[in-house]
């Protein structure tokens, strides 16, 4: 018989107000806000602030300064104009490339896709080290030049043009991926309409398929402009020794004085920079609806016959795939085996010593040792940090987590040289907490804070994928939040987060614009030791560490693709499925 519950056997609850706290989410989102503040807010704070600081005065002396010296405003003028041309040319090879493999009866579709997407698992420092093998005074393509024509060649690699044609060779695949994304899912009626009229291909692409696409173009042109002016490994290579600087260079320079108010000046120059072009690309997009011929049907892209230039057009899209993707990393390889650089191609002159060389210094073991850390710890954190800042705005649409995901997000538009100052001020001395700078520390630091979107974006992603009504069928059987979050949401999170973590990996493992400007002695890594080699003459140490990475890199860039492509099926085969 039970026993009948009076009024004094009731367990009092909790005051309202304690139980407002007590409520994980809202616990959660004060974490992630307090760690968000540190790693982010902070940093950002610091570059602002102490720009306009002198003497302890609000002043704009900083930025006179700059504009005082001619070499700064020049700098400034060398990185527009430079990020500009090599954005068209990556437009230009991006969009005619994604048309080719999308629209056209061209083979072999799926090694096109991955072989023109394969700069993205090659670090832009690699690729101008490549192009100097080939095409520097006594590269590859040089030589030949040589020996076919006896005079010198038409082309300098150390030059603002070699610049302009290393970062178009190594952005393009920004262009390539959006604009082929849209081309795959565009409605291709409007193109059927002007076929059956009688209108020839390539009027069809120049006055219907590419208007259609220009936001995915635009989209692109953004993303590779972005990266052209916030790459330093690039114009670093090709263009300090020829005197010739941007503002990622002159920001280097400046902290190897060290002149650090000029530094944090040109810094937010170049914030501004990126600012105005990402408000000038909004507005080029123009309004959206007009744009608007995906539809939620299948959609069969048309496929245009090439007929007799198909095997001309293949060999040329594969002659092109070698020359700007593979025979870079062949040089590399080439000349981590060459006695010296530029040394004939004969047995004598094959060697391993390079390699014996880098393995036995100590500081290169240590660099590995040290990318080896940071790496896999910079996208642990970033990824458990980012699916809960993600899951509270997505599932939870807890008040605040929106905001905190944007504010995450701010870096990714920021060039990395920036990120790097930010943190010089904000470690060095910080006004709370330990003193990370000249530890290891404070690159973990900067890895957050450039890469923290890259989880978001992942983890975003794939919780929209997950539909609202499996988790409430998981409350409606009385699994309580934690359970559901255990047993349903975190399982079906898990492929978005481990593609995150892959992704940041790469990222972080052989990253240099960031390092470079806040490494210390014991607090080096790979990118930071290949560079230092490079600049030093020691070509043949840099191509033999930068080989010994490459394998890492691209196995887990295969593995990634894998993920995706298997991700894919899933899908479809859940979307197959007729309905119980």
């Amino acid at each position: 018989m039970s026993q009948r519950i009076t009024p004094q056997h009731k367990v009092s609850e909790p005051p309202a107000l304690l139980r407002w706290w007590l409520d994980y989410r809202r616990v959660m989102l004060l974490l992630l806000t307090l760690f968000i503040a540190i790693t982010i807010v902070y940093p950002l704070y610091q570059v602002f602030w102490r720009s306009l600081m002198v003497d302890g005065e609000w002043s704009l002396a900083n930025y006179s300064a700059v504009f005082l010296r001619p070499s700064n405003y020049m700098a400034l003028w060398n990185t527009l104009w430079v990020s500009v041309l090599a954005t068209g040319l990556a437009v230009l090879i991006g969009t005619l490339a994604a048309f080719v493999v999308q629209r056209t009866d061209v083979p072999h579709k799926a090694l096109l896709s991955v072989l023109l997407v394969l700069p993205f698992a090659i670090p832009p420092l690699f690729s101008a080290i490549g192009w100097v093998q080939l095409a520097g005074p006594v590269g590859l393509f040089t030589q030949w030049w040589r020996e076919l024509f006896g005079a010198p060649p038409p082309w300098n690699i150390y030059s603002p043009g070699g610049i302009i044609f290393v970062l178009a060779v190594t952005n393009y695949p920004f262009v390539f991926i959006t604009v082929a994304g849209a081309l795959a899912r565009m409605d291709s009626s409007l193109e059927e309409a002007a076929r059956t009229s009688g209108v020839g291909p390539l009027r069809i692409m120049k006055d219907i398929t590419l208007p259609l696409v220009r936001p995915a173009i635009l989209g692109g042109a953004l993303l590779a402009f972005v990266s052209s002016i916030d790459n330093f490994g690039i114009p670093a290579v090709l263009g300090m020794r020829a005197q010739f600087y941007v503002l990622t260079t002159r920001i280097y320079e400046a902290l190897t004085i060290p002149n650090m108010p000029l530094a944090t000046a040109m810094s937010v120059l170049l914030v501004l920079v990126a600012i105005v072009c990402l408000v000038a690309f909004r507005r080029l997009e123009g309004s959206r609806g007009q744009y608007a011929v995906i539809s939620g049907k299948s959609v069969t892209p048309n496929v245009i016959r090439l007929g007799k230039a198909r095997p001309w057009v293949l060999a040329a899209l594969y002659l092109t795939l070698v020359v700007i993707v593979l025979m870079p990393v062949f040089a590399l390889v080439l000349t981590s085996l060459l006695r010296f650089w530029g040394a004939d191609l004969s047995a004598d002159n094959f060697t391993l010593r390079h390699y014996i060389a880098v393995l036995n210094q100590s500081g290169a073991r240590r660099g590995i040792i040290n990318s080896l850390i940071l790496a896999p710890a910079a996208a642990t954190i970033i990824v458990i940090v980012s699916a809960m800042i993600a899951y509270l705005n997505v599932k939870a649409r807890q008040r605040g987590a929106g905001l905190l995901d944007g504010i995450a997000t701010v870096p990714f538009a920021l060039p990395g040289s920036v990120i790097g100052v930010s943190m010089i001020l904000a470690w060095s001395n910080p006004a709370f907490g330990p003193t990370l700078y000249g530890t290891l520390w404070i690159l973990l630091a900067g890895y957050i804070m450039r890469y923290m979107a890259f989880g978001l974006q992942s983890t975003r992603s794939t919780l929209q994928q997950i539909h609202d009504s499996l988790e409430e069928a998981a409350w409606t059987s009385g699994a309580s939040r934690l359970r559901t979050i255990r047993d349903i949401t975190l399982p079906l999170l898990r492929p978005g987060m481990l593609a995150g973590w892959v992704l940041i990996f790469i990222s972080a493992f052989n990253e240099l614009t960031v390092s470079v400007l806040i490494w210390t002695t014991g607090a080096e890594t790979i990118g930071v030791w290949i560079f230092l080699m490079q600049d030093s003459g020691f070509t043949g140490r840099a191509a033999a560490l930068a080989v010994l990475t490459l394998p890492v890199i691209l196995l887990l860039y295969l593995f990634t693709q894998w993920l995706t492509k298997l991700e894919a099926r899933r899908r479809e085969r859940r979307a197959g499925k007729p309905d119980a």
